[in-house]
C-alpha cells in the first residue's frame, strides 16, 4: 500500500502545475474613445472663432471636414488646415468660415 501512495505523489509532483502568483500591471493605452476626434477639436476651433452652433449644424461643416481631413488630431495642425478646409468646400461653408 504504501509503494502506491509513493508512486501517486511521484506522479502527482512532476505533472502538477505549480501556481504561482503573478503580479500584472495594466498600462492603460489611449484609445479612440479616449482621443478627441478632428471633427470634436475643429467644433472647439470654430466656436472660438464665433460661429454658431446653428450654422455648424445647418450647413453640415463638421461632416465636410470629416471626410476631408486626413492629418492628425492636434489642435495646431487642424487651426492650420482651416485655410486649405475652407477652399477645397467652397460655397457656403467657405463664405462662413470667412472670419477665420
Amino acid at each position: 500500500m504504501n509503494w502506491i501512495k509513493t508512486l501517486w505523489s511521484n506522479l502527482v509532483n512532476k505533472t502538477a502545475v505549480s501556481s504561482t502568483l503573478s503580479v500584472v500591471e495594466e498600462i492603460e493605452e489611449p484609445t479612440e474613445e479616449k482621443k478627441e476626434k478632428a471633427s470634436e477639436i475643429f467644433e472647439k476651433v470654430l466656436l472660438e472663432a464665433g460661429i454658431s452652433e446653428g450654422v455648424i449644424s445647418k450647413y453640415e461643416i463638421l461632416n465636410a471636414f470629416e471626410e476631408w481631413y486626413a492629418g492628425p488630431s492636434t489642435q495646431e495642425e487642424i487651426k492650420n488646415s482651416i485655410e486649405d478646409f475652407r477652399e477645397a468646400a467652397g460655397g457656403v461653408i467657405k463664405a462662413k468660415l470667412n472670419r477665420i
